[in-house]
């Protein structure tokens, strides 16, 4: 299955805000949602430090102030939390 691309960021920001919506906190992500994750991690800007020894799956974490967030479960059982719009514009702020 190939990922997905967007026209533009806010095509990508409301794909993946639907997707996260989809899920309750501490869900583990589909493998068909699990396969454009994939891709949009790698877009993060602290990619190459948050994964670390690689993904074992994604699942869904509890934000702040009744929030949520994607979250990158580690080959070394860590977890990265990670905000999907850092991802899609890769900016830090």
């Amino acid at each position: 299955m190939s990922t997905i691309t967007f026209d533009n960021q806010t095509l990508a920001h409301s794909f993946f805000q639907e997707m996260l919506q989809r899920y309750v906190p501490g869900e583990r992500v589909s493998s068909a949602d699990t396969v454009h994750l994939v891709e949009l991690f790698k877009r993060h800007p602290q990619y190459s430090s948050k994964v670390g020894p690689g993904v074992n799956y994604f699942e869904v974490m509890p934000e702040k102030f009744g929030s949520q967030c994607f979250c990158a479960v580690l080959k070394s059982g860590a977890k990265e939390g990670f905000s999907y719009k850092k991802c899609v514009t890769q900016r830090n702020d």
